[in-house]
């Protein structure tokens, strides 16, 4: 115990000594800067406090410079050109700006977002908090104010008319800012979820009720598909649209007239045609509604048996003259040999027990049961 306690004196000795040298240094060197600072001229101590002053000065505005830069000043990510002329510059605070590069100076104030332009028109949306105006990309001045329409939400001009919401209802108006069509349609969250946003396509526009069911209007605002569908699709170059209603698909013409109608699990508009799902048999039509095609699938999967077991005890297997064709996650049996379905795909689930016996489940169905090589029942509980 009495050696901790003298080692610990002999620290405190130490530092004690240090501590006092450190004084009398200072205190010399204190000495020695009055000293010489008594020698100077008034003009010399003016100018060394003005130095003095002036790098304070310069520390506090250097230190204030970037921490407003680190907060609010201009980033280089998420910066897009809108026009060979114009570039939306994107701050760290969330905000944009239009930059003109021809003149090196901004043309808006700081705006919450803005989006591109339609390839064949020149104005797009800006933002500021719960209203919306338009901006000319060519030029990046505003033509259509946010603040003095009151436009809740707005989407891009397509075919000469863009669709504004207005005290909840949507509207259309032209790029004179004039109501073409008056505000009387119902908003739907469905616009956000499939990304539809009131465009024109080959003049009709897709629009919504107050339940959110889907149809399409012309330009004088007049229902020509009454809103009966979950989803409409933007046209095909033929002018083609697929509808969708509580999953099924269908196809509406150019002129809006039903094709046919939403009975399919899948339609997929070709150049030449159509394919059609249906029933767990998939094949191809023109346009006319002649079979091309009339047996198709999306993949085969190779079937195998157990034929025995090898000197191991492990089970060998045989490749079956039959494969497990699919169409769109369902599957069903077709002859390797001749390449005729046996079975339409209706099935989750497709095994092989023997050479002529199927073991298969069908969709939503969690019990298997038993089928021949011609696709008859053979065992069902």
């Amino acid at each position: 115990m009495k050696r901790p306690t003298q080692i610990f004196q002999a620290l405190l000795g130490v530092a004690a000594l240090i501590l006092t040298a450190l004084v009398a240094v200072g205190r010399l060197a204190w000495r020695e800067i009055r000293n010489w600072w008594k020698r100077r001229s008034k003009l010399a101590h003016r100018s060394i406090v003005a130095i003095f002053i002036f790098l304070c000065v310069c520390y506090v505005a250097l230190t204030a410079y970037d921490y407003y830069d680190g907060e609010y000043g201009k980033s280089c990510w998420n910066e897009k050109m809108l026009s060979q002329n114009i570039v939306a510059h994107y701050f760290r605070d969330g905000k944009y700006r239009l930059y003109d590069l021809r003149t090196g100076e901004y043309s808006t104030p700081k705006l919450n977002w803005v989006s591109g332009a339609s390839e064949d028109d020149s104005l797009a949306v800006y933002a500021l908090p719960d209203k919306r105006g338009y901006i000319n990309v060519n030029t990046g001045r505003i033509v259509i104010d946010a603040e003095a329409n009151n436009y809740h939400k707005a989407w891009v001009f397509s075919e000469g008319l863009a669709a504004v919401m207005k005290e909840g209802k949507i509207g259309f108006i032209n790029t004179q800012n004039e109501v073409v069509i008056p505000f009387r349609f119902d908003y739907s969250d469905k616009c956000r979820m499939w990304d539809f946003g009131y465009l024109f396509h080959d003049g009709y526009c897709i629009m919504t009720n107050a339940d959110g069911k889907l149809g399409l209007i012309d330009k004088n605002g007049k229902w020509v598909v009454e809103p009966a569908y979950d989803e409409i699709w933007a046209p095909h170059k033929g002018g083609y649209r697929i509808v969708i209603n509580n999953g099924k698909h269908g196809v509406l013409d150019s002129l809006c007239n039903v094709v046919y109608p939403t009975e399919y699990g899948c339609v997929e508009i070709l150049s030449d045609g159509f394919v059609l799902t249906k029933g767990g048999k998939e094949w191809q039509v023109d346009f006319d509604g002649n079979i091309v095609q009339p047996f198709m699938f999306d993949a085969t999967y190779y079937l195998n048996y157990p034929i025995g077991y090898n000197e191991n005890g492990e089970i060998q297997y045989a490749f079956a003259n039959y494969v497990k064709y699919e169409i769109i996650n369902c599957y069903g049996i077709m002859n390797r040999i001749t390449g005729e379905p046996v079975t339409p795909a209706i099935y989750s689930d497709i095994n092989m027990l023997s050479k002529e016996l199927f073991e298969v489940r069908e969709y939503g169905s969690s019990d298997y049961y038993l089928l021949d090589i011609n696709g008859n029942v053979v065992s069902k509980n």
